[in-house]
């Protein structure tokens, strides 16, 4: 069954659960023409986050929104949590709704865990974009000293932090601390320099000048691109959900010309 506030902000997904070891993994779903596009929230977000970008993608697009462990309609909060297990949980959303090959997406931890899925089910995959998905912990803070995540105004902020006490109201305080450091346990580099994948690392620029590809651990290949959003932040699907669509739109696209 649909929840109320799932039925108001995404209207035409269904949502589905996938059953774990530990519990159950939530998704909603939404038919449509083209290649299937996977978008994964960042850490303490659901699918609430994608909410103003979904409202500005074509209504014919095919979307999953997963939700990790603990968050939206998953759960329990991980017991031992890592970037590896969330893409084998993704890959059972993906199973489980019968895509054999589709695009993936994430924010912030998300867009990790979609490198991670690239990586290890390459054959499954058609293009990946990391919003702010860090290739490494030092990554972050080489690029960023000082902003890694900060958000751009004391609005924003108060917004972000209403989502996170909303999405953790059931978390315990140990939880919460085991799942943030998740996160910097994991390293991306070995993968970007090896897949052949096209794959699209978007960023905001903090309205600072831009730190070179080599702090962000991003190699110089043909099939990665480098986004740059100016003046945002590390939020972008709330910050600039319209510059977010354009580039979902631009690499749905791009796999419909290109790659049968």
């Amino acid at each position: 069954m649909i929840e109320e506030n799932t039925k108001k902000n995404f209207s035409g997904f269904s949502r589905h659960y996938v059953p774990t070891d530990e519990g159950k993994i939530s998704y909603l779903r939404r038919i449509g023409d083209g290649p299937t596009v996977v978008l994964i929230p960042g850490s303490f977000s659901d699918a609430e986050q994608w909410m103003d970008v979904v409202s500005l993608l074509p209504k014919t697009m095919p979307l999953v929104l997963a939700e990790l462990c603990g968050h939206g309609g998953s759960w329990p909060p991980p017991a031992n949590g890592s970037i590896e297990q969330f893409a084998v949980d993704i890959l059972s959303i993906t199973g489980d709704a019968q895509l054999e090959r589709f695009i993936i997406g994430g924010h912030s931890i998300g867009g990790m865990v979609a490198l991670e899925v690239g990586r290890i089910a390459p054959e499954h995959v058609l293009a990946i974009i990391s919003f702010e998905g860090w290739t490494c912990r030092q990554a972050a803070y080489d690029a960023f000293p000082g902003n890694v995540a900060t958000p751009p105004s004391p609005e924003k902020e108060a917004l972000r932090n209403a989502e996170r006490a909303r999405v953790t109201a059931q978390w315990t305080p140990e939880q919460i601390q085991s799942f943030g450091s998740i996160w910097r346990q994991w390293d991306g580099t070995a993968f970007l320099n090896s897949t052949q994948i096209p794959l699209w690392e978007v960023y905001g620029d903090r309205g600072r000048q831009r730190p070179e590809r080599t702090l962000l651990r991003i190699p110089d290949r043909p099939n990665i691109r480098l986004r740059w959003i100016q003046g945002a932040s590390h939020d972008l699907p709330r910050e600039c959900p319209d510059l977010v669509a354009k580039i979902i739109l631009e690499v749905s696209e791009y796999v419909g010309k290109n790659i049968p």
